[in-house]
């Protein structure tokens, strides 16, 4: 799944559809009735909690918002393969001294349940260095291994989808 979250609305409207995409990722993955991993993936438009640099502009509101992922049981899959490191996925204008200032707006969070499936995850710089996109693109590595053990173990467990018991 993916998202978009508008960066000028830095108001009631942004924390408005925030709220409401926060309430209703806890029952997603239920919703969507998958045995393998729930991806969401995007441009939220905010930082984690612990950005480096910490910029002022954004509020408590905003890293609440990051953390409902966690939350609702989804894990930030670059911070599992770049746990320390910061990597920045969108720069702002450069100011009168040349500086840039970097932003991690974009992240992709997979169902907690699956992190062991992850193999990489990164941002392609050539992307937004090209001029294709403003933002880098964001890679996500799965090893299916993992995830088809998990799958037969469900199966013989008979708590398999009755769509996967296709011969």
């Amino acid at each position: 799944m993916t998202m978009w979250f508008p960066r000028e609305q830095r108001n009631v409207a942004k924390r408005g559809f925030q709220d409401a995409v926060a309430a209703a990722l806890p029952g997603l993955v239920a919703r969507l009735d998958v045995a393998g991993p729930v991806v969401v993936t995007g441009d939220l438009n905010v930082v984690e909690p612990d950005h480096h640099p910490r910029y002022p502009v954004f509020g408590s509101w905003e890293y609440d918002f990051y953390r409902s992922f966690t939350q609702a049981g989804f894990t930030d899959a670059f911070r599992i393969t770049h746990s320390p490191g910061m990597d920045y996925s969108w720069f702002g204008r450069p100011s009168s001294t040349a500086q840039r200032n970097g932003y991690r707006f974009d992240h992709t969070f997979i169902t907690t349940a699956h992190t062991a499936a992850i193999r990489d995850c990164r941002y392609l710089h050539s992307i937004r260095e090209s001029g294709l996109s403003d933002h880098a693109a964001m890679t996500l590595a799965l090893s299916l291994s993992p995830l088809a053990e998990h799958n037969r173990r469900h199966r013989h467990a008979g708590s398999y989808h009755r769509h996967h018991d296709c011969p």
